[in-house]
């Protein structure tokens, strides 16, 4: 599958040297021992446990050169020994390390990022840090979007190692085991961003998400409220979601209110998914007096419903947000909300793809913390 590519900055491109023409039969000799040495060269540079497009070319029974050709897209190959070959490759998972073959000659000097979505700017501002720390040392950003798909995330990946990409950034930390497998594989180092949890063989750079959600239950308790509901992402295939809603309803039940009575909400970072979230949580009996929402995007959407359907915010209902976006101050009121570390998180992600790999066995684990932007959406709980 091939999915676009939005390119921060223009790729570099290698260009080959030829050399003179030859006669026409010299030449087809050549053409051909250079196509299956070119061959032999990337089956040897992947990785040892990996299959190599001489094991490719075994199962397809063809030579490594008309697997390179059908690899490249080359139309001359006939259609039978294209399929055989596709299917080969499939059946061994083989991926063409285009980071291996471009390390033989120059650094590609590229570096992936995988994020869920571009929609309202949720993660403009890490990859802004991101790409400008890495542009400082004249490396390149190929930005995908999987839209919160994490099997699409995987063949991203694949596009990523193909175009020579050194190393990938990803967005939390649950992924397919197959995606972390390839990058280890293809030695691609990758780095995970909103969450603090690295693999044994990768980085975290972000912050606890449990956390999040404890300190967001925390201080609308310590406003005096104790009917509470929520406002989550989907959190099916996102720990970052999951993480924000546990914290926050154990710290409800650790204050001795039980999970059971809380109302939570599921719905993708759109603002109608916020307000229809929030039409159905101000339906609940008893109706909650406070409202944790997993985006400021949500938030938004749940002052909507609150202003169509007349609940004063916060004198009728108070309402925090999560990650402190643009759109935080453009509500009215202006949305209490808690502030991600957005710029340090690409910053610092960027400091660690760039770090030697000495340097990076002390970078591997970054735990940034997160703050409380107190606005005009939030106040004191009302009596029950």
């Amino acid at each position: 599958m091939r999915n676009r590519f939005l390119e921060i900055t223009s790729l570099c491109q290698v260009t080959y040297a030829q050399k003179s023409k030859k006669t026409g039969a010299k030449l087809r000799k050549m053409s051909y021992q250079k196509t299956v040495s070119q061959g032999s060269v990337e089956a040897g540079m992947d990785n040892e446990e990996g299959a190599k497009l001489i094991d490719v070319a075994k199962l397809a029974e063809c030579s490594p050169a008309t697997v390179s050709r059908v690899l490249n897209g080359n139309p001359t190959v006939n259609r039978g020994v294209r399929e055989r070959v596709i299917r080969a490759a499939a059946e061994l998972r083989y991926v063409p390390n285009g980071s291996a073959r471009a390390l033989r000659s120059t650094r590609t000097r590229l570096v992936g990022a995988i994020i869920p979505t571009l929609d309202h700017a949720i993660y403009a501002t890490m990859v802004d840090a991101l790409q400008a720390r890495l542009a400082e040392k004249g490396v390149s950003l190929i930005l995908n979007t999987s839209t919160y798909d994490i099997d699409l995330e995987y063949e991203q990946a694949k596009l990523l190692v193909e175009r020579g990409a050194e190393a990938v950034l990803l967005v939390g930390a649950e992924h397919r085991p197959q995606t972390l497998a390839m990058l280890e594989q293809k030695r691609v180092a990758y780095v995970f961003t909103y969450t603090s949890t690295a693999t044994d063989a990768g980085a975290a750079v972000g912050f606890d998400n449990e956390k999040a959600g404890r300190a967001a239950a925390r201080y609308l308790l310590d406003l005096g409220h104790t009917r509470l509901g929520m406002i989550a992402g989907i959190t099916q295939d996102n720990d970052r979601a999951k993480g924000r809603r546990d914290g926050f309803l154990r710290e409800l039940a650790k204050a001795g209110i039980d999970a059971a009575s809380v109302p939570v909400a599921e719905g993708a970072y759109k603002i109608e998914n916020g307000r229809s979230s929030m039409k159905m949580l101000m339906a609940s009996s008893p109706r909650p007096t406070a409202v944790f929402c997993g985006s400021d995007i949500l938030a938004a959407g749940a002052i909507k419903y609150c202003v169509e359907a007349g609940l004063a915010v916060p004198k009728d209902i108070s309402i925090i947000g999560f990650d402190n976006l643009e759109i935080a101050v453009l509500t009215a009121p202006e949305l209490t909300t808690l502030e991600v570390p957005a710029r340090d998180m690409g910053r610092l992600a960027a400091d660690y793809i760039l770090a030697s790999p000495l340097q990076r066995r002390h970078l591997r684990e970054r735990e940034l913390p997160i703050s409380l932007v107190v606005r005009g959406s939030t106040g004191p709980g009302r009596a029950n």
